[in-house]
This record gives structure tokens, C-alpha cells and sequence, in this order.
């Protein structure tokens, strides 16, 4: 299992430099408690 995150690594890092890639942080997958939901919730 080790190598295939290994793998998949080296491969992602030859795609995309890490210098260039999108830092994605924990803050950017909490909505803001204002939306409204169209339909009710159960």
C-alpha cells in the first residue's frame, strides 16, 4: 500500500509541481450558515 501512495505521489508531483499546486484547507469546506435550502428538510 505504501508504494502505491508512493507511486501516486511521484506521479502527482510530475503532473503538477507542488510549488504550483492549490492549497486546499480544512476552512474551505464550511458553507456559510445563511443559505437556504429551496426544499424543507426532513
Amino acid at each position: 500500500m505504501v508504494t502505491t501512495i508512493e507511486q501516486q505521489t511521484a506521479l502527482d508531483e510530475s503532473l503538477i509541481p507542488s510549488t504550483q499546486r492549490l492549497r486546499i484547507g480544512r476552512s474551505n469546506f464550511r458553507l456559510p450558515s445563511d443559505i437556504q435550502s429551496k426544499e424543507a428538510t426532513l
